[in-house]
């Protein structure tokens, strides 16, 4: 049962982790380069940060436990700073805030709604930099 147990708190881990990305790619036709800056975490309550992707630049593990790093201001930050170590400028921002309280189990084909005990948040930051 305790081998049971530890399988299930495993398999609830895979699926409540966040993830940092920053993915870029360059426009053939103009020569700019495309940055999408992504973090996406869990919350409980909708209050009490559980797990997202660890926005830091100098991180160790790629996720960020019992902290907040799913904000404007920090993936502002690192999206900034990218263009900053480039030496370009940046055109064409755009932003995506998405929240959610449904919770989508791999295994499960339909979202099941679980109000504010597990909440979702994402948030991506686009732009071109010349």
């Amino acid at each position: 049962m305790k081998f049971l147990a530890k399988i299930a708190t495993l398999c609830a881990t895979l699926c409540l982790t966040g993830c940092f990305s920053l993915d870029t790619a360059t426009l053939s036709m103009t020569g700019e380069e495309h940055v999408v800056v992504r973090n996406y975490g869990w919350k409980l309550f909708n209050c009490v940060p559980i797990v997202c992707g660890n926005a830091s630049k100098d991180y160790v593990l790629p996720w960020a436990f019992f902290r907040d790093d799913v904000t404007m201001d920090k993936v502002q930050y690192r999206f900034m700073d990218y263009a900053k170590n480039k030496g370009v400028e940046i055109s064409d921002l755009k932003y995506t805030y998405y929240d959610t309280v449904l919770f989508n189990l791999p295994i499960v084909q339909y979202p099941l709604p679980i109000p504010y005990l597990l909440c979702y948040r994402e948030i991506q930051l686009s732009g071109n930099l010349k």
